[in-house]
């Protein structure tokens, strides 16, 4: 091999090591989280603790889990390290863990948070279960580190949640009576009392499948008295429900959803009466909203009266006009023979012919 040849040769060589030497502390440098202890302990209705803790290079936020299928509680979340101090400390309430929403039990300490918080398990009914659950940091399927959460028995821990929520607490939702009707007698408007029970909110919705109409009002028990009446103006030719429904003095109601194709409520028939809690999907049909025919219909007896009046006017015109006439023609039958001054033409003529007799003789 040339001099020249070889040199270049140990150039390039010294070129690629010297690339490689600085490229690897890059690869090196994707730094992630992990648990500062092995095992984390609390007995049941304890707040439990867990801290994780990020190396130099480890980005804000890291996701976390808890728990798997398999122990019937699995809950995943979003860690972020808000003052950057490099450590973040969840806090898990196992008094209320899996009852209720992930983000009410599960919280960051400090001024770290924690965002994102989903239960993928059903709800449970009681206290979490005494046991091990698996604690994941990173990804659920290629954790960066593991650990483990221990929940001891606790014989004497309560659970502050009596019973867990059902659709079944619609029923603190009533109506005074079944059948709310909207009729002539009483301008078209129907009054439907509701009962809030234990719930400063609830949903009504007011729907018939017959049309279309479907409505879903939020009222609120803005003062506190546990009831409320909403009133449905259904003779009103208003095209929003905003317009032709109002609540109670003192109370509010906002309109959630509407048919934009069908905002008025119509003639002849009958609207289920649903209530729901607020926050649930679930109604029950509590009553009927019955809208009475010919709602709009103008009572008769003014128009009628106006009417008989005019055809006796009329009536007294024509007999007016007939006297009149009758009257001109009799007199003209009795002065005057239709031909203007015959009559004194007659007389001249007559005088005229005496005269000439007269003369002769």
């Amino acid at each position: 091999m040339r001099p020249s040849n070889a040199l270049n040769v140990v150039t390039a060589a010294a070129v690629l090591v010297v690339l490689a030497s600085t490229a690897m502390p890059v690869m090196a440098a994707s730094g992630h989280y992990e648990f500062t202890d092995d095992t984390y302990t609390g007995e049941q209705g304890d707040t439990i603790e867990i801290t994780l803790n990020a190396s130099d290079n480890a980005s804000e936020t890291v996701d976390f889990h808890i728990g798997s299928e398999d122990t019937g509680f699995l809950v995943h979340a979003t860690a972020t390290d808000e003052n950057g101090d490099g450590n973040v400390t969840l806090a898990l309430n196992t008094s209320t863990a899996g009852q209720v929403e992930a983000s009410s039990y599960l919280s960051a300490v400090g001024n770290d948070s924690v965002s994102n918080a989903t239960q993928t398990t059903d709800n449970i009914t009681d206290l979490l279960d005494a046991g091990d659950y698996p604690l994941k940091v990173g990804s659920m399927n290629n954790s960066s580190d593991t650990a483990s959460l221990v929940v001891e028995s606790n014989d004497s821990a309560t659970d502050p949640i009596s019973e867990t929520p059902t659709d079944d607490e619609n029923s603190e939702l009533d109506f005074e009576k079944t059948v709310v009707t909207a009729d002539a007698a009483s301008d078209g408007v129907g009054d439907i009392p509701v009962q809030f029970g234990s719930n400063s909110t609830a949903k009504l919705l007011i729907a018939a499948d017959e049309t279309g109409y479907n409505t879903t009002l939020e009222l609120t028990d803005a003062n506190d008295d546990g009831e409320t009446v909403v009133s449905v103006d259904a003779a009103s030719d208003a095209d929003s429900p905003q317009e032709y429904i109002t609540v109670s003095d003192g109370d509010e109601f906002e309109v959630v959803s509407t048919n934009e194709s069908m905002t008025a409520l119509q003639e002849g028939i009958d609207h289920d009466l649903e209530l729901m809690r607020a926050g649930s999907q679930d109604a029950v049909t509590v009553g009927t909203l019955v809208v009475e025919e010919n709602l709009n219909e103008t009572p008769q007896t003014t128009p009628t009266t106006v009417q008989t009046t005019s055809e006796q006017t009329d009536e007294q015109t024509t007999t007016t006009t007939e006297s009149n006439e009758s009257a001109t023609t009799t007199t003209g039958e009795s002065t005057d023979t239709g031909i203007p001054g015959f009559g004194a033409a007659l007389a001249v003529v007559a005088l005229v012919a005496a005269a000439f007799v007269a003369t002769r003789r």
